[in-house]
């Protein structure tokens, strides 16, 4: 054995057995309660509810991410700019003009 192994071996055996003293003694501990079997409403709700918030942050990535970059509406949602024109009171971004890749442009595979 190397010496930082034998350090250690010789270091546990003096704090265990070494130490004769009540004040390093482990406790015992009193019986854990029984678990309760079913879940309760509470959480129930806050599953849903982080359910339904994830839903939506979703939603919104996804308008974002049609809005900003070049991919189009690719779930067919719709919407101002999309299928209905955006009118000078709504406070919406457009979706960019997007340039077609010419077709001699398009990687053959």
């Amino acid at each position: 054995m190397n010496k930082l192994t034998r350090a250690t071996v010789v270091g546990a055996l003096m704090f265990t057995a070494g130490i004769p003293n009540t004040a390093f003694a482990i406790p015992v501990l009193p019986p854990a309660p029984p678990p309760i079997a079913a879940g309760t409403s509470g959480a129930a709700g806050a599953a849903a509810t982080g359910g339904f918030i994830g839903f939506i942050a979703l939603l919104d990535l996804y308008d974002i991410i049609r809005r900003t970059s070049c991919s189009g509406d690719f779930l067919y949602l719709g919407g101002p700019g999309f299928t209905t024109p955006i009118t000078p009171g709504m406070n919406i971004l457009p979706p960019p003009k997007c340039v077609p890749i010419p077709a001699h442009r398009h990687r053959k595979k």
